[in-house]
C-alpha cells in the first residue's frame, strides 16, 4: 500500500436540477511496453440516456497542461470522496488528483472515468491498486498527470429505469469539470470499466462520443441488446471522431463469447480498435495483472501532454 495518502470528503448540493495471440487487425495505437493484438465489441437494447446527441458545449475549451518550470517532488496523489445531490438523487464516489495538483494552479489535466463491476462499489478500482499504479507511472514519467474519477453505481435495475448513465453524463461530468482543473477537450477525457462497468463505458462512450475520446472495455459482455444497436450508434459518429477503443478479456472468462461477438462486429463495421485475449478468467487477479497496461493505453492518447 502507499506510504502516504491524503484523503478528504467533498459534499455538494446541486440546486438545478488475458499470453496474447490474436487475429483480426485494424489500425490501432501501440501501447508502450505491452503486447500488441487486435480489435473489437459492443451491445445493449434500450437507450439509458435521454439522447444520443452529444452536448459538445463541454468540449470547446482547449487543453492547458504546460510544462512546469520546477520539477514535481511529490510522489503520491490525493484521493477525495465526493457526494453530489440533485433532485433527491445522489452520486457518490472518489476522485484522485495527481502529485503537485494543488501547487500547479495553471495546469489542466486529462480525466479518466473508471466504472466498477456489478455488486461492487467505487472501491473496487482502488482495491485493485489504481491509485498506486497511477502514482508510479506519473512519477516515472511514463504517463502524464491525470485526474481519475471513480463513480459508484448504487442500483442494479435494468435499463431504461437505471438512472446511472444520465447521472454520470448530465450531473457528474459537469460537476467534475467545474470543480477540478480538467481539460474539457474530448480527446483528453476517457471512460472505461470492467465487467458491467465496461458495458456502461461502451454505451455512454458511443452515445456521447462528443464527450469521450477513448473507451476501455475490460472483460465486457455488453448490456443485452446493445450489440444490435452498435451499427446505429456508429453511423451517427463522424469518422474522424470515432473514439479509440480497447478491449481485453481472459481466455477462460465466462463472457468470452459475448465479448468476441462485440469485437467481430467492430471488425465488420471497420472500426479501429485494440483487442487483447489474455490468459485468465473473470476476477480481480486478472484485472490487477493488467492494470498498468490499462493506464498506459488510456494515457497513450495524451502523449502530447507528457
Amino acid at each position: 500500500m502507499r506510504s502516504a495518502r491524503i484523503c478528504g470528503i467533498v459534499t455538494v448540493l446541486v440546486l438545478t436540477a488475458c499470453s496474447v495471440e490474436t487475429t483480426s487487425e485494424v489500425p490501432v495505437s501501440p501501447i508502450p511496453g505491452s503486447p500488441q493484438v487486435t480489435e473489437s465489441e459492443l451491445s445493449s437494447s434500450i437507450p439509458v440516456v435521454e439522447s444520443a446527441t452529444p452536448d459538445l458545449s463541454l468540449t470547446s475549451e482547449p487543453s492547458l497542461t504546460p510544462d512546469s518550470s520546477e520539477p514535481c517532488l511529490e510522489r503520491h496523489g490525493i484521493v477525495e470522496s465526493f457526494s453530489i445531490s440533485k433532485r433527491e438523487q445522489e452520486i457518490t464516489g472518489q476522485i484522485y488528483t495527481p502529485p503537485c495538483y494543488t501547487g500547479n494552479q495553471d495546469h489542466r489535466y486529462p480525466s479518466l472515468y473508471l466504472l466498477h463491476g456489478a455488486t461492487e462499489t467505487d472501491q473496487q478500482w482502488e482495491e485493485l491498486g489504481v491509485f498506486d499504479i497511477a502514482d508510479e507511472l506519473i512519477s516515472s514519467g511514463e504517463i502524464p498527470p491525470l485526474i481519475i474519477i471513480l463513480p459508484r453505481e448504487k442500483s442494479w435495475i435494468s435499463l431504461p429505469d437505471n438512472p446511472f448513465g444520465n447521472q454520470l453524463i448530465k450531473d457528474l461530468l459537469t460537476w467534475v469539470d467545474g470543480e477540478y482543473r480538467t481539460s474539457t477537450a474530448r480527446e483528453h477525457r476517457a471512460i472505461g470499466g470492467l465487467s458491467r462497468g465496461g458495458n456502461w463505458a461502451v454505451r455512454l462512450g458511443l452515445l456521447y462520443w462528443g464527450q469521450f475520446g477513448s473507451i476501455g472495455a475490460h472483460s465486457t459482455p455488453l448490456f443485452v441488446g446493445d450489440l444490435e444497436l452498435l451499427s446505429g450508434w456508429i453511423e451517427t459518429i463522424p469518422v474522424s471522431k470515432i473514439p479509440r477503443i480497447y478491449l481485453d478479456i481472459g481466455r477462460h472468462d465466462k463472457d468470452l463469447t459475448k465479448s468476441s461477438a462485440f469485437e467481430e462486429e467492430l471488425i465488420k463495421l471497420n472500426i479501429p480498435h485494440s483487442w487483447h485475449l489474455f490468459p485468465g478468467t473473470h476476477n480481480e487477479s486478472y484485472w490487477q495483472e493488467h492494470l498498468k497496461e490499462y493506464l498506459l493505453w488510456y494515457s497513450s492518447g495524451w502523449s502530447e501532454l507528457q
